[in-house]
């Protein structure tokens, strides 16, 4: 089976959910994977970039893509991963399905949010909390015409 090619191309495109959308203002306009925003008030540069995009379908005929999200600021950083029902040449937000927080001495980075899609399910690993010392795996699947987390797993986070 040859893999599916998602006809948006999520390095170049218009974000209106970013996790620091607090201090950037959305659209955040990602051009080659990444954008950078000088928020001229605080003086303070933040960098956001795309970390991953994994895509699979968890319905026959249908394709999602989970798009993980990084903002870097000077003392630490946010992630998020962000699910999209992708339909031809649109991708519609569905919800935010993982997080990772990190501050110079505590948390961890984007590379914390792991996904996968597997058996028209969508598995998301990613910190239960801000110290990242707990993860959480998170389940979803169709379940009538949406999409829903239907199984939760905490674990340490290795």
């Amino acid at each position: 089976m040859l893999p599916m090619l998602l006809a948006v191309d999520f390095m170049n495109f218009n974000y209106y959910r970013i996790p620091c959308s607090g201090n950037v203002p959305v659209p955040a306009l990602i051009r080659q994977g990444k954008y950078s925003y000088l928020d001229k008030k605080m003086t303070v540069g933040f960098d956001v970039y795309v970390v991953t995009v994994k895509e699979g379908s968890l319905r026959p005929g249908t394709r999602q893509a989970v798009v993980t999200i990084g903002c870097d600021f000077p003392v630490g950083g946010t992630s998020a991963a962000y699910l999209y029902d992708v339909r031809g040449g649109n991708a519609k937000f569905v919800q935010t399905v993982g997080h990772a927080d990190w501050g110079g001495d505590w948390g961890a980075g984007p590379g914390a949010i792991h996904v996968r899609f597997a058996n028209r399910l969508l598995y998301v690993d990613s910190c239960a909390n801000d110290e990242c010392e707990t993860s959480i795996v998170r389940t979803y699947a169709f379940r009538g015409r949406q999409i829903k987390q239907i199984y939760e797993q905490t674990h340490p986070t290795r």
